[in-house]
């Protein structure tokens, strides 16, 4: 069977790079055809496929086989038509790994708990009333747990105001949230509902010359990606994709792209995020550490630990970090190397990080453990 495929979707979406691969084969194996995509969906739609105990949550964040994913009761009782008129009221999302799910765990009512992976804040809901016979079901819009936000330290939720976390709680958007933890998983989840616009046809031209004649310097934070032109972006400023006068566009490394306002959607590996921090230390892009400019340059997902430390007054830390081991350099996501503390977003190199005399934490760790956090660090 002949099959004819449209790439024009990719290349578009790889047209920030300012090039194009087409030279490239697919070879098709019919037993792999199902992706994780596709398997979650038929798992967390239908409840069968994924158990709860495949979901992990040691990072803090719940993820299954690397894919973001929410826990949550869509039994929402006699409540149900409130629910459907104001999710807020209803039973909560959890996005953490937080004491309510551990206490619903430790009280044996874990398993009234069903996985999804939505991400446009409508969530599939049913209940009943004495007044009526037959089950009411819809989708309400509701409310993240409060729990996970403190627990992550979520825009700073736990050192805020009531004022400021009921500002964060009420605009909280299931899509911006993995965004910015987007580092723990292998890709971004997709929203059906979003319509992106189309780069114009000499896009990849126009973007390879900008790059080129800024010999591939970022203009927000200075890094020469000359060697790594990969992870060097062109960003429309207004967001129209076909507006390319030269007053609407900006040459910006991979990390200050997904930075900017409504670009969190740009996936950035972990990886990617240590390679350009190494850069900068090395072009003293980091000559100040101060908190502001941590928060800048670190990966997102170390946001709400960042918030915590500054507001705790601890020393500041430092990025671009890495140390040699038998040939090999070891990335460090944020560390205080005086002090030999580490926090990693990807613990694989957490045991040689401890060979060495590190104390290694997760961000997770690090918040839920701080009064030991902060005397390793102070």
């Amino acid at each position: 069977m002949k099959l004819t495929v449209d790439f024009s979707t990719l290349h578009r979406a790889v047209a920030p790079l300012g090039k194009v691969v087409t030279n490239f084969t697919i070879t098709s194996r019919s037993t792999e055809i199902e992706s994780i995509g596709s398997h979650l969906i038929k798992g967390l739609i239908l409840g069968k496929d994924i158990q709860l105990d495949e979901i992990d949550g040691s990072d803090g964040i719940l993820n299954y086989d690397g894919h973001q994913v929410m826990l949550y009761i869509p039994d929402q009782g006699e409540d149900i038509e409130a629910v459907l008129i104001d999710g807020k009221q209803g039973r909560r999302i959890h996005v953490a790994e937080c004491s309510t799910l551990e206490l619903m765990r430790n009280t044996g009512r874990f398993k009234r708990y069903d996985v999804i992976n939505r991400v446009d804040g409508l969530f599939p809901v049913f209940g009943s009333m004495h007044s009526y016979q037959e089950e009411i079901k819809g989708e309400a819009a509701l409310g993240v747990c409060k729990n996970c936000l403190k627990i992550l330290n979520y825009k700073g939720y736990a050192t805020q105001s009531y004022a400021v976390k009921e500002m964060v709680f009420n605009h909280f958007s299931f899509e911006q949230f993995f965004e910015v933890y987007s580092s723990y998983f292998k890709s971004l989840p997709t929203n059906s509902n979003k319509v992106s616009s189309s780069y114009t046809a000499d896009w990849p031209a126009i973007s390879s010359k900008l790059r080129s004649d800024l010999n591939y310097t970022c203009e927000q934070c200075g890094v020469c990606l000359v060697n790594d032109s990969k992870l060097l972006h062109t960003h429309h400023i207004n967001g129209n994709k076909a507006d390319n006068g030269s007053d609407n566009l900006r040459v910006l490394c991979a990390d200050c792209h997904k930075k900017q306002p409504h670009h969190g959607h740009i996936y950035v590996s972990n990886t990617d995020v240590l390679k350009i921090n190494q850069l900068r230390r090395e072009q003293h892009k980091f000559d100040v550490f101060d908190f502001n400019n941590l928060r800048e340059c670190a990966d997102t997902a170390l946001d709400g630990l960042l918030q915590k430390c500054q507001s705790m007054g601890l020393p500041g830390a430092e990025l671009g970090i890495g140390i040699n081991n038998n040939s090999n350099m070891v990335a460090i996501d944020l560390c205080w190397p005086r002090r030999k503390v580490a926090v990693l977003i990807n613990m694989d190199n957490a045991k040689v990080l401890r060979s060495h005399g590190w104390n290694v934490f997760t961000a997770f760790d690090a918040l839920n453990n701080f009064e030991t956090f902060q005397a390793k660090v102070r």
